[in-house]
């Protein structure tokens, strides 16, 4: 018996587990100590969740507003605080790590079933790209990896009863996750038993989530979404989106060739390039962390699907070889995004707000109270400090979003003075004297005539952003 081929297989198939695992357990390693500043804003709602019953920010507040979009990874983090001995940042990043796992197990199989060479070296392309793209998504600690992860459960269970539970949560991971159970109902035989019961389960969730806004905030909008909410086709955007259509052309060319069945199965993905691409803040989409659930259907794709995309493997040799140009333009994107965060934003996150915060609450026990804050930067100050903070962009604030977007300037001001702030804290373009970055911060910083005032303390982040905390009332 010859075991030459058995053990060439077994080779290729160790070849690639280091390939994929390699950059993903290194990354993740070298940046354990890494976290986004919008991934503190949900460990606060966390922490106010398990030590006071309350999913709120500033639980001082009047008028709450829900300003992180996971519900489900929210609750997940407050069982966090349950292990006091323990940092939630790693306990955040295992968790993150274990989803990944599900995603490259699949990959795993595609690679070993998968016998025509150019599909086969595409796989091992692809799935050594989204190893380095998922240890930057592990890293900045949002619920990116659970979404991803449940995405890709749900597709690949959608004929079983577990999907009716994962389609109910899916909402509850990312709202805009409602597309993709709204569609899924649409794909099966209309009026069926099957397509009442899952219009009973999406309208059963659809229930659930407003339920749980109506009971415990005031606007029953997720704040980022009225935040992020954008219409923008600059060069960048559409260069980006063509990047996007050529990474995926290989499902394009299937679904087309497939439309009579695999139409509105594909639908959502297809919505989603769009809308991410031109509808929402660039700003909050760090290392592509809105994209990256999207090749979940790519993950879907490569195991499930037969992906002989035409009768002529030419063809599809011609389609893998765009995709995999289009995915080393994005990598490039990626990429850029990664050196900014490990050598100036971790950096500038911790001389800047997580120091801020920590002073602030020394500050607060050596005053005996709880100190009330205004500040824009809105995630690891409110967490390390345990003060009460009100957030100028509005993202956890609906009082201060609803008349930023109005510009309704005398209704923001009005609110910020009746807080009676203690501190103020603004992003300054220099370090010497105070210059607005933000055109809401120049107006806070002249009602409360600050420029009267010294900053009791200037937090480097860059060399173009500065914190100034003043002191305003004892």
């Amino acid at each position: 018996m010859n075991f030459r081929p058995l053990l060439q297989q077994k080779s290729v198939n160790t070849l690639y587990i280091v390939l994929t695992l390699f950059p993903l357990l290194c990354i993740i390693y070298h940046l354990k100590d890494t976290f986004l500043d919008d991934s503190y804003i949900t460990l606060t709602y966390s922490k106010h969740l398990f030590y006071e019953g309350q999913p709120l920010y500033n639980t001082a507040d009047t008028i709450h507003g829900n300003g992180q979009t996971s519900v489900l990874w929210m609750l997940i983090e407050s069982l966090f605080f349950y292990l006091k001995s323990v940092n939630p940042i790693y306990l955040n990043k295992l968790l993150s790590l274990l989803f990944s796992l599900i995603i490259f197990t699949s990959l795993f199989v595609s690679f070993k079933k998968q016998k025509f060479l150019p599909t086969k070296f595409f796989i091992l392309l692809f799935s050594v790209f989204y190893s380095y793209w998922s240890a930057l998504n592990v890293s900045h600690g949002l619920e990116t990896l659970l979404f991803a992860a449940t995405l890709l459960l749900f597709l690949q269970h959608r004929s079983k009863s577990i999907t009716y539970l994962l389609a109910f949560l899916l909402p509850f991971i990312r709202p805009e996750a409602i597309v993709i159970t709204f569609f899924y109902i649409f794909d099966t035989k209309l009026f069926s038993k099957y397509f009442f019961w899952r219009l009973l389960i999406v309208l059963s969730s659809i229930f659930t989530y407003i339920l749980y806004l109506w009971f415990f905030y005031d606007f029953l909008i997720p704040l980022p979404l009225l935040l992020k909410n954008t219409q923008e086709f600059s060069a960048v955007r559409i260069r980006n989106f063509i990047i996007m259509i050529a990474i995926f052309s290989p499902i394009f060319f299937y679904c087309l060739k497939n439309y009579k069945t695999k139409f509105f199965f594909y639908l959502p993905l297809f919505f989603f390039i769009v809308y991410y691409s031109f509808f929402i803040d660039e700003v909050m989409n760090f290392f592509g962390r809105y994209q990256y659930p999207l090749f979940i259907y790519f993950v879907y794709f490569l195991q499930d699907e037969k992906v002989k995309i035409t009768a002529h493997k030419i063809t599809d040799s011609t389609l893998y070889i765009l995709s995999s140009i289009g995915i080393y333009q994005y990598y490039n994107f990626i990429n850029n995004h990664k050196n900014f965060y490990e050598n100036t934003y971790s950096a500038g996150l911790k001389n800047g707000p997580v120091y801020l915060g920590t002073y602030l609450k020394q500050r607060s026990i050596q005053e005996n109270q709880k100190l009330k804050i205004i500040n824009s930067d809105a995630g690891a100050i409110a967490y390390f400090s345990e003060c009460y903070l009100y957030d100028t962009w509005g993202l956890n604030n609906a009082t201060l979003l609803q008349t930023k977007k109005n510009r309704n300037w005398t209704a923001y001001i009005a609110y910020l003075k009746n807080i009676s702030p203690h501190y103020i804290i603004l992003i300054s373009k220099e370090s010497h004297t105070f210059v607005p970055k933000l055109d809401f911060e120049d107006k806070i910083y002249k009602h409360f005539k600050l420029k009267d005032k010294s900053p009791e303390l200037i937090r480097k982040f860059d060399n173009n952003y500065y914190y100034f905390l003043y002191k305003v009332y004892d």
